[in-house]
């Protein structure tokens, strides 16, 4: 078998299977001959030049590799890797979603009407009646007020205590009574205020003053007998306790009864 038939056996099996590379021995036989074909061109009647039956085959297959070179870069993947997978689009960035808007801030709590004074409480120790709002808790006092001027507190067992159920000490009424002794009804009351500011008042016909400028204390004297009353509200809790007003306090003293002569100023004495 010469040369020129293999070659021209491996083009004919090139153009017909359609591979996608010349081999090497049949792509450098191609081109030796090709650079060493002699073209001879004569002057006069024109003809063609003689040449190799290679030649042809070459530039056809030259021309196949070409189009098939050229197709694929349009038909086969866009992508640089051969035979690999297609590239996926860039994945779509998701809009940043708004900014949530700011919850509405809650209302403040709206003070609430005080309860009506159904409930009436008598002191026993310190002769006087009294009403009080409607499921508070009345406290009654376990001793006289012996011990003299001064704010009352919520647990001092000398006074009668009438208190909401859950405030307790943060929202109360303080009574108290006792003999005013050598003191003039002025002095005595004078000494019982703790207001700056106070305002003169009666209660039960008894004589006396009121606190002024959120100071809800009344002080009163009759018979030889002085009345303290105190209301106290919590800085604490303003909102609940702000219905607890001077004007409220002065609906409470109205129903307010004093009974002097029915007063104990003498302690219980201590069971043998």
């Amino acid at each position: 078998m010469t040369a020129q038939h293999d070659v021209d056996q491996q083009l004919t099996a090139f153009l017909r299977d359609g591979p996608d590379q010349l081999p090497g021995a049949s792509f450098d036989a191609v081109r030796d001959r090709t650079e060493l074909t002699r073209q001879r061109v004569v002057l006069g009647p024109w003809r063609v030049p003689t040449m190799s039956k290679l030649v042809p085959i070459g530039l056809g297959a030259a021309a196949v590799i070409a189009v098939l070179f050229i197709g694929s870069r349009f038909i086969g993947s866009p992508t640089s890797n051969v035979g690999g997978p297609a590239s996926q689009p860039p994945a779509s960035v998701a809009p940043s979603e708004a900014p949530a808007s700011a919850a509405p801030a809650s209302p403040a709590p709206s003070p609430v009407s005080p309860p009506p004074l159904t409930e009436s409480f008598t002191s026993t120790v310190h002769g006087m009646s009294v009403s009080y709002p409607e499921g508070w808790t009345a406290r009654a006092a376990t001793e006289p007020w012996t011990d003299g001027p001064g704010e009352p507190q919520f647990i001092r067992p000398g006074f009668d205590a009438l208190h909401d159920p859950v405030l307790t000490d943060h929202l109360f009424l303080h009574i108290g009574s006792q003999p005013i002794g050598d003191s003039t009804p002025e002095d005595w009351v004078a000494a019982n205020m703790g207001c700056t500011t106070t305002e003169p008042i009666a209660v039960d016909g008894a004589t006396g003053l009121i606190g002024a400028n959120d100071c809800e204390t009344v002080a009163v004297t009759t018979a030889g007998r002085g009345y303290k009353i105190y209301l106290h509200t919590s800085d604490d809790d303003p909102v609940v306790v702000a219905p607890y007003d001077r004007a409220w306090f002065e609906q409470v003293l109205a129903t307010v009864q004093l009974h002097p002569e029915d007063a104990i100023d003498v302690a219980p004495s201590a069971t043998p």
